[in-house]
């Protein structure tokens, strides 16, 4: 069975919250991105439906979060930005679906599980009615860029180039 055969893509629970939050530390904290676990744990409450992890299941040991997706609804489309408190900017009527974060571990990158939790995204805002999905990156505008998204603008947070990307659902 290959590495990727072992990995399953489901949703996300707030009994993974921990995982959730050591991986966003991982990856993002290397460059003062990594957001406050009050945060994740309220886009897990707010809008469970839009939230999805991707579970390693190998022989190596316990099961363990290897990546995860966390989405939330809006009205219009605006600017994303860290640490934004989803109790107060979802909206689950919305359109937009904003992708607040999109991860995988630094061993399991490059081997296709990103597109996976984008592809997840793009189910999440069929689903949902949502006719666009806004994001902002620091480091992954070339792989957003083959998968539809234009850059729409671009600002500065916590002292980081973030990049504002859009992509209309078809």
């Amino acid at each position: 069975m290959s590495r990727t055969e072992t990995i399953h893509l489901r949703a996300a629970t707030l009994e993974e919250l921990a995982e959730i939050v050591a991986l966003d530390r991982a990856i993002f904290g290397a460059y003062g991105a990594a957001e406050e676990e009050r945060v994740i744990s309220a886009r897990l409450t707010v809008f469970p439906e839009g939230c999805v992890v991707l579970v390693d299941h190998s022989d190596e040991g316990p099961a363990r979060v290897i990546g995860y997706l966390t989405t939330e609804k809006w009205s219009t489309v605006r600017e994303p930005a860290l640490d934004e408190d989803p109790w107060i900017t979802h909206q689950p009527d919305g359109q937009v679906l904003n992708i607040t974060t999109l991860a995988v571990a630094a061993g399991y990158q490059n081997q296709g599980l990103g597109q996976r939790l984008l592809h997840s995204a793009f189910e999440i805002a069929q689903r949902g009615g949502c006719t666009q999905i806004v994001l902002e990156t620091a480091h992954a505008e070339q792989f957003y860029r083959r998968n539809g998204f234009a850059k729409s603008g671009e600002r500065r947070q916590r002292g980081i180039v973030l990049h504002i990307m859009q992509r209309v659902i078809d």
